[in-house]
């Protein structure tokens, strides 16, 4: 097999990443994790910590200040992703021909190509997945000691990227007693796997039993906290991950065609999901690794002239996406996406107002990116977060000075304060005011 045009396709890809990771302005979120960097810990409420790894070692290899700094390691991952399903694939005996139509279908999916080169949890929880994969094959076709070990070392690493990691443990089992291929497993190795996993997931197992489990059941009751039900959550989820996969590959998907793992690991965790949406919303993103089996799956038995429609409809859609990113009528649709260009009337208030406190950890964490003044966040004044456990978010001076949502709330311990209104933001909705103790 000729694998040079393979890997020109993702050498190619890195670059178009790498360019889009320098150009694109840094989000909310970016800025949040990289304020994690500021403050290292085992884990956080939010989330496992590999997200705040990522980008402390980008920055440290990298030390530009800028967008690609942050992501570098991000625009890596990805494409160690896909050169890990480069070797999945050759492991099932695909095509040249249909490893890159794999490709090319898995890049210009907007969650696993051009989303890979942005600072999120989701970007390592995919690429140690797709390890786990690997040796979870290699673990049924070898099943050699350093296999069952290796499966356990990237579970637990996915482990310290995002939660959902564990659905690979439910899918393996659906596929394996499903397709009676446990009958194949070595009971005396499994241990390992075990052992490896808790190992390498150790961090954020002793964050949390240091934290009475806040992040697990924060992100439980996320998941699953509603007590009603709005038919648009499911109707949404449906709609969002036919438009993500790509309509063109689902038929193949729902065919039952060849080889069937990657077909149970994504409509497993499809099924978990739409489960999951009568009882809150699910995100676009959350089932990003299903994505991937999906369109493995898709393409092992496409024809030419379905992936050119394939590709046809990615190249619709993309113009699509630009539109809404370019023109200045679109951009409400745009709204929660606050980015560090959309700053510059706040930015000169950090230094001229101290000390300042940020209304959410959106607005704190950009405003510290872009000025490298730490901003926290007033402790109570928005959700939980990182910023309520910092004792920095707890003014220690009588006079201070509050940046906050004009539809927000003050906290309950500000009723006996001498609050001012000093001036209003209206591109962000948020007002500046002096507040003295009394």
């Amino acid at each position: 097999m000729n694998t040079k045009r393979i890997y020109y396709i993702l050498i190619f890809s890195f670059l178009i990443k790498a360019f889009l990771a320098w150009l694109v302005p840094i989000y909310a979120d970016e800025a949040y994790y990289h304020f994690w960097t500021l403050h290292p810990q085992l884990s956080y409420f939010d989330h496992p910590p590999m997200v705040s790894w990522f980008v402390a070692l980008g920055e440290i290899v990298f030390p530009f200040s800028n967008g690609l700094s942050l992501r570098s390691f991000f625009v890596i991952a990805g494409t160690i992703t896909m050169v890990t399903w480069v070797a999945i694939l050759k492991q099932k005996n695909f095509s040249q021909k249909h490893i890159e139509y794999f490709i090319t279908l898995a890049l210009l999916n907007p969650l696993l190509g051009v989303g890979s080169i942005v600072a999120t949890p989701d970007v390592p929880l995919v690429l140690f997945w797709s390890i786990s994969y690997y040796f979870f094959i290699q673990v049924i076709e070898r099943r050699t000691a350093i296999s069952y070990a290796l499966l356990g070392v990237f579970l637990g690493l996915g482990f310290c990227s995002k939660y959902h990691i564990v659905l690979f443990v439910l899918c393996g089992l659906v596929y394996l007693i499903w397709s009676k291929e446990y009958k194949r497993l070595v009971a005396a190795k499994v241990p390992l796997t075990i052992f490896f996993g808790l190992l390498f997931c150790a961090p954020v197992i002793l964050w949390n039993y240091q934290n009475d489990w806040v992040s697990f059941t924060f992100q439980l009751k996320h998941g699953f906290g509603k007590t009603y039900y709005d038919w648009t959550w499911t109707g949404g989820f449906i709609a969002s991950q036919i438009l993500i996969l790509n309509p063109f590959l689902l038929s193949n998907l729902i065919k039952k065609n060849g080889e069937q793992a990657d077909r149970i690991f994504a409509l497993s965790q499809f099924f978990f999901f739409l489960v999951s949406s009568f009882k809150a919303v699910v995100e676009a993103n959350w089932p990003i690794t299903s994505h991937l089996h999906g369109t493995s799956y898709a393409t092992q038995s496409i024809t030419s002239k379905k992936f050119k429609w394939a590709v046809g409809y990615w190249s619709v859609l993309y113009v699509i996406f630009t539109l809404i990113f370019v023109l200045p009528q679109t951009q409400i649709l745009l709204k929660n996406q606050i980015n560090s260009h959309q700053l510059d009337e706040l930015i000169p208030i950090v230094q001229q107002y101290q000390p300042l406190y940020g209304p959410s950890y959106q607005i704190s964490s950009l405003l510290t990116w872009v000025t490298g003044t730490e901003v926290y966040k007033l402790r109570g004044l928005t959700r939980k977060d990182l910023f309520d456990s910092l004792p920095q978010s707890e003014p220690k001076t009588k006079k201070f000075y509050v940046l906050k949502h004009s539809n927000s709330f003050w906290p309950d311990d500000f009723k006996y304060t001498d609050i001012t209104l000093i001036k209003s933001f209206e591109k962000q909705q948020v007002d500046l005011f002096r507040v003295i103790r009394e």
